[in-house]
């Protein structure tokens, strides 16, 4: 694959991405207006939306890109994918509602309950954009993806402004309220953009049976492998309080950025990766995968170690003191991005169809991060919580490690292929120049 071939659509990418990093600013502004307890429970709703849609994207959405290769079979596909989303996504928020009160017990999180009440609304209005947002990764329509989050990112920025302006950020609902607005506002344009390709056929070859074979060990995977990305603040609340999650949230959010930035990898090479299987192009697959590991590395262990050297301690000139601690668990947190470029390599193992394989080392992976984190809040450290997602991220990127280099019979030495491939770029550069 050049690189060469899809600058533009790396291009609109990163700059989708950029949006997620400019939206962190207008995060602390949120921060800085809500109580710490607020920004905690505000926390728990978005992670338990994020969470479920996360699930449905692997049960029904990473087909519509899997199984929409055969644009003739689309209609069909896309019927499919619809039907098994709209199920997980309004039955999973439905049973939280209908359980709240045991669920809240279990918890032991009164807060819960404020929670259940809003999810099923929230998750309505995020269907759509979830859905839509898939057709336009199929299509590598980066530009249309950049517009759908500009306005979602938008909208609740403008709003926000407002709304500080006004003194009226201060209560849960208030913030709600925000997020409500930008999240039905992308939906909206998501359906407009994505219109003339919202065809849905009861007729094709794709079987149910194919897709959901495909789907359902993908969703356990994704339910296992996002727990303790968004999940670990229920943990976090029932061992400390709300408080404490609402503290350690900005440093996730910063965190972000790191995965915001490897998302925009894997969106371009899952797609890109589905193609070369299919067309039984391993070396170019092999070419991929070196290429994406080893020119990540180097840059993020060079701002790693910047940030940890101190210049993470720059978030509290942007924070009330208040939120000071969030420095403490920024700190842990980026320990587990110079791994990181070693987790995109699960895209690979996606698209050869091995999603089972996905499950177990997610489960893996869960099981030892709530291991680390029950074992962080029985001994009181608040400051360490993060070294349940840390775990987490360590073992499963490992994990995929070792099942890749299996199946495409690499050696260790081609992920560092970036050193001689820029040696040799610098060399060409200044041979010109002489």
């Amino acid at each position: 694959m050049k690189v060469t071939a899809h600058l533009g659509a790396i291009s609109w990418s990163m700059a989708d991405k950029l949006l997620y990093v400019g939206f962190g600013f207008v995060q602390f502004l949120q921060i800085a207006a809500l109580p710490k307890e607020v920004y905690g429970v505000f926390t728990l709703l978005v992670a338990l939306n994020s969470w479920i849609m996360m699930v449905s994207d692997g049960s029904a959405l990473a087909g519509v890109i899997q199984f929409g290769v055969d644009a003739g079979d689309r209609p069909r596909v896309n019927l499919l994918a619809m039907m098994i989303h709209v199920v997980v996504v309004l039955g999973s928020s439905g049973l939280m509602y209908v359980m709240r009160e045991p669920l809240t017990n279990a918890f032991h999180v009164e807060e819960f309950i404020l929670v259940a009440q809003w999810l099923p609304l929230y998750c309505l209005l995020t269907l759509p954009r979830m859905f839509c947002l898939k057709i336009l990764y199929r299509d590598m329509r980066m530009r249309d993806l950049f517009v759908v989050d500009a306005v979602w990112f938008g909208v609740r920025t403008i709003l926000t402004v407002w709304a500080i302006s006004e003194g009226r950020l201060t209560t849960f609902e208030e913030i709600i309220v925000v997020d409500f607005a930008g999240m039905g506002a992308s939906s909206l344009i998501a359906v407009l953009m994505t219109r003339k390709d919202l065809i849905f056929s009861r007729t094709g070859s794709m079987s149910v049976r194919t897709y959901l074979g495909y789907g359902v060990p993908l969703a356990a995977a994704t339910a296992l492998n996002t727990a303790p990305k968004l999940l670990d603040v229920y943990v976090i609340a029932a061992f400390f309080d709300v408080g404490v999650v609402g503290v350690y949230n900005p440093a996730k959010n910063l965190y972000r950025i790191f995965e915001q930035a490897f998302d925009a990898v894997t969106t371009l090479m899952y797609p890109a990766a589905v193609r070369m299987h299919a067309q039984g192009r391993v070396q170019d697959l092999q070419t991929l995968v070196t290429k994406a590991v080893s020119f990540t590395l180097i840059p993020i262990i060079i701002v790693v170690a910047i940030l940890e050297l101190g210049a993470s301690n720059l978030i509290i000139t942007f924070l009330k003191p208040e939120y000071a601690p969030a420095i403490d668990h920024f700190n842990v947190l980026i320990t587990s991005a110079i791994i990181m470029p070693l987790g995109l390599l699960g895209t690979i193992i996606l698209a050869v169809g091995q999603s089972a394989s996905i499950l177990k080392y997610s489960a893996v992976g869960v099981v030892t991060s709530f291991l680390v984190l029950l074992a962080v809040g029985y001994s009181g450290q608040a400051h360490l919580v993060g070294l349940g997602l840390v775990a987490n991220i360590v073992v499963v990127s490992i994990l995929y490690t070792l099942h890749v280099r299996r199946i495409l019979d690499l050696p260790l030495s081609a992920f560092t292929r970036v050193v001689p491939d820029v040696r040799n770029a610098l060399a060409r550069r200044f041979g010109r120049q002489q």
